[in-house]
């Protein structure tokens, strides 16, 4: 057996563990089925779309030259036929990403659960570990780091008792001080 199937079989096992203990809120089921019915839906107002700027899901606009741009009217684009007659599009967005931190203080190992869900829905969680022993926090502390490596974030030493755990997407860097 390889390192890296090895490595590969640790994850899923401890991925299944979270997904076990926390599994997933009933909110995401909901918008898997709000949008499989909504392909139908937008497939029909398809037509109604065509415009000079379009709103994108990011909150920014898509402009284009030609009223008559849509998937009906437009040439798909392939190495043989080059750009296939399409119209250079120009992407405007406005919506800055939204990022939150929650600060938690677990007085004990059963309250990290909370923490564990935040890193899920992709929230960056700052874990105090002051309010705990030594053993207790060491436990609470290995806890984190594995559901945090198995949801590929990152940690990040803040002081003696306090880390940073953040989410997949989210850069933690740390500056340097310049002296004065």
């Amino acid at each position: 057996m390889s390192a890296s199937s090895l490595i590969s079989r640790v994850k899923d096992m401890a991925s299944h563990v979270v997904d076990t203990f926390f599994p997933s809120d009933s909110y995401e089921d909901e918008e898997d089925v709000m949008e499989s019915n909504a392909e139908p839906t937008a497939q029909i107002h398809q037509a109604e779309y065509a415009m000079e700027q379009r709103r994108v899901v990011n909150g920014g606009t898509v402009s284009f030259s030609g009223a008559s741009y849509g998937a009906s009217t437009s040439t798909p684009r392939t190495p043989s036929t080059g750009d296939g007659g399409g119209t250079p599009l120009t992407v405007h967005t406005t919506k800055v990403a939204e990022l939150k931190v929650r600060i938690h203080r677990p007085r004990r190992y059963d309250d990290v659960g909370a923490a564990v869900k935040q890193l899920k829905q992709g929230i960056a969680v700052t874990v105090n570990f002051d309010c705990l022993n030594g053993p207790e926090r060491r436990r609470v502390c290995d806890f984190l780091n594995g559901a945090c490596y198995v949801l590929h974030g990152t940690a990040r030493v803040i002081s003696s008792t306090i880390i940073l755990y953040a989410p997949k997407g989210v850069d933690v860097t740390e500056m340097v001080a310049k002296p004065l």
